[in-house]
C-alpha cells in the first residue's frame, strides 16, 4: 500500500482531497497534512510519504518555492499539483519538477482518482525500472528516446533554447536532417502519441513523420514532418496529403479537427519559431470552419473591429466587483461571437486581448502587480494553446471572474449613494462615450430618474457635469503636453472638434489655442 501527504493551506481543501481519495484506501492512505511547504518539508523528512500532493499558491513558502526542493531531494516521489490559477508560469514550474499531473480548482473526485492512479503508475514503473540492469543497452536507448522526446517537446515550446542533439538511436536521424515542417493539431479528442503514430506508420508515413502530444492539453499535438532530400511532391504537397489524411481519420470518429501548418524550417533549432507559424495559421480559422488545415502567411496585422455594445458595462461590472453580472456578460460577450461566423479566431483573441489589457489598466490603479509585459506573455502563451470558442470562453470567464473578485475586495463603488457612484465612474471614465441612458442602464435605473436624481443632488445637469469634467482634463493636457487640438479633444472624449472648441469657449469664454497662450 502507497501513502501520500496533502500540502495546501486551506484545512477544507486538504479534508476534501482526503475525502476525494477515500474510495482508494485499498491503495493509498493519508500519511498526513501540512499547510505550507516548510510544514511539508518537515513531514516528508518524518513520514517518507510515497505521494506528494501541493497547492501552489500558499503562504511561508509556495509551490513554486517547494517544486525546486521537492524534484532536487525527492526526484523519486511523484507530485500531483493543484493550483487555482490556469496560469502558464505555474504549468511550467510543475514541468520542470517532473510533477505527474496539474489539477486546476476545482476539480473532480474522478479528475483527482486518475491522476493518483498515475502517479501510482510512475512508482510502479519506476520500481520496475529500476529491477533492470540500468546498464543495459536497451534501457539506455530508452532513458535516451525519452529524453529526446521531452527535449523536442521543449524546443517546440520555447522551453529549450540551447541547440538540441538528440541523442537515442531511434531519433539519431533527425540530427541529419536537412529541412523539416511542423503541425500543430488541435483536436476535439484526446490525441494520443501511440495511437497517432501507429496510425502515421501505417499509411506510409512513419519514416517522415513523427507525433508528439502537448505536454499538458491533451487536444493540442504535434506533428514534426521531415522532408526525404528527394521527392516527387512538394513540401507543401506532402503536408497536405498527409493532413487531409489526418482529418479523414478524426471524420470517421465524428469528431473535429483543425491543423495548422509552418513554412520550411531547416533546423531543429527553429522549432519554436514553427510553433509560432503554426499557432498563426490556426487563428486564421474562421469561426465557422469544420475540419479545415491551414498554412501560415505572414500576418497583415489586420483585424475586425468588433462593436459590441457591451464592453463599457464589463469592465464597470469588473470594476465594481459584479461577479454574478460578469460572468453572465462574458457569455454574452461570446454568443456575440457567434454571430459573426466569417470572422477569425484572430480577430477574436485580438478583441479580448485587448479587453484584459483593459482589464489590467482597471486592476493596476487598486492592485501592485508584476511585471505587466511578464503577465501579458502569460496570458498569449496560454491563447497560443486555444482554437475553439467554448475553450475560449472558459479561460476568459476565469480570468474576469478573479480580476472581479480581487476588485470586489476593494469595496470601489461601496458606498450607498448612487450619485456619488456614478460622479466616481465619470471621473474615471470621462474619455469614454458617455450618457445618462448608458449609465442608467448601469446603476440599473430608469433615464428620466437618473436625470431628475443627478440635478436634484448636484445642482447641475449630467451634460454640464461631464462636459466641466472633461474642459478640466482639457485644460491639465493643454499646460503639460503639446498635443494638437483634435488628439486633446479625442483624448477627453469630444470625437468631433468643432463641439469641442464650442463647448470649451462656452466654459472658458476663450478657444482652447486662446486659452492655452494665456496660461503658458
Amino acid at each position: 500500500m502507497y501513502r501520500y501527504i496533502v500540502i495546501d493551506d486551506e484545512e477544507l481543501t486538504r479534508k476534501g482531497t482526503i475525502a476525494k481519495l477515500k474510495n482508494m484506501n485499498h491503495l493509498v492512505t493519508c500519511a498526513g497534512e501540512a499547510g505550507d511547504g516548510q510544514e511539508a518539508l518537515l513531514l516528508i523528512e518524518r513520514e517518507n510519504p510515497d505521494i506528494i500532493i501541493t497547492d501552489m499558491n500558499m503562504p511561508n513558502m509556495s509551490g513554486s518555492a517547494l517544486l525546486p526542493l521537492l524534484a532536487e531531494q525527492y526526484s523519486d516521489k511523484p507530485i500531483i499539483v493543484i493550483s487555482g490559477y490556469k496560469d502558464f508560469e505555474y504549468t511550467r514550474q510543475a514541468i520542470r519538477a517532473k510533477a505527474v499531473d496539474y489539477l486546476l480548482k476545482p476539480f473532480g473526485r474522478d479528475d483527482l482518482q486518475a491522476s493518483m492512479q498515475n502517479a501510482i503508475r510512475f512508482i510502479e514503473n519506476t520500481a520496475s525500472m529500476q529491477n533492470q540492469l540500468m546498464d543495459s543497452e536497451q534501457e539506455k536507448e530508452y532513458a535516451c528516446y525519452e529524453y529526446d522526446i521531452q527535449s523536442l517537446k521543449n524546443s517546440i515550446l520555447g522551453y529549450h533554447t540551447e541547440k538540441l542533439t538528440l541523442a537515442s538511436q531511434k531519433l539519431s536521424y533527425i540530427n541529419d536532417t536537412h529541412s523539416l515542417m511542423l503541425m500543430t493539431i488541435h483536436s476535439g479528442d484526446t490525441l494520443e502519441e501511440e495511437e497517432m503514430q501507429n496510425y502515421l506508420a501505417e499509411n506510409g508515413f512513419g519514416d517522415l513523420a513523427l507525433y508528439l502530444q502537448h505536454i499538458n492539453n491533451k487536444h493540442l499535438g504535434f506533428l514534426i514532418l521531415f522532408m526525404p532530400e528527394q521527392s516527387i511532391l512538394s513540401p507543401n504537397a506532402l503536408c497536405r496529403q498527409i493532413a487531409k489524411s489526418i482529418i479523414t481519420l478524426f471524420e470517421t470518429r465524428d469528431v473535429s479537427i483543425s491543423i495548422g501548418i509552418s513554412v520550411l524550417h531547416n533546423q531543429l533549432s527553429e522549432l519554436h519559431d514553427a510553433f509560432l507559424e503554426t499557432v498563426e495559421a490556426l487563428n486564421t480559422k474562421k469561426l465557422k470552419d469544420i475540419n479545415h488545415f491551414y498554412f501560415y502567411q505572414e500576418n497583415t496585422g489586420e483585424y475586425r473591429h468588433f462593436q459590441w455594445n457591451k464592453q463599457n458595462e464589463l469592465l464597470f461590472r469588473i470594476e465594481a466587483g459584479m461577479e454574478q453580472e460578469v460572468k453572465q456578460l462574458v457569455h454574452e460577450l461570446f454568443t456575440y461571437f457567434e454571430s459573426f461566423p466569417e470572422s477569425s479566431f484572430s480577430d477574436v483573441k485580438y478583441f479580448c486581448f485587448q479587453l484584459s489589457d483593459q482589464t489590467r489598466g482597471i486592476l493596476t490603479n487598486y492592485v501592485e502587480q508584476v511585471n505587466p509585459s511578464s503577465v501579458s506573455s502569460s496570458i498569449q502563451n496560454i491563447l497560443n494553446t486555444m482554437f475553439a470558442l467554448d475553450e475560449l470562453e472558459a479561460y476568459y470567464l476565469q480570468f474576469f471572474t478573479n480580476i472581479t473578485n480581487v476588485l470586489k475586495e476593494k469595496g470601489i463603488y461601496a458606498t450607498d449613494n448612487v450619485i456619488e457612484k456614478i460622479k466616481l465612474y465619470v471621473e474615471k471614465n470621462y474619455y469614454k462615450d458617455l450618457s445618462v441612458e448608458l449609465l442608467s442602464c448601469f446603476f440599473y435605473m430608469s433615464r428620466s430618474y437618473l436625470s431628475h436624481l443627478f440635478k436634484e443632488q448636484t445642482g447641475e445637469k449630467f451634460v454640464d457635469y461631464l462636459n466641466r469634467i472633461r474642459i478640466e482634463k482639457a485644460k491639465q493636457l493643454l499646460l503639460s503636453s503639446d498635443k494638437k487640438m483634435y488628439q486633446i479633444a479625442k483624448a477627453v472624449g469630444y470625437d468631433n472638434i468643432k463641439y469641442f472648441f464650442r463647448v470649451f469657449k462656452k466654459w472658458t469664454g476663450e478657444t482652447p489655442e486662446q486659452w492655452r497662450t494665456s496660461h503658458l
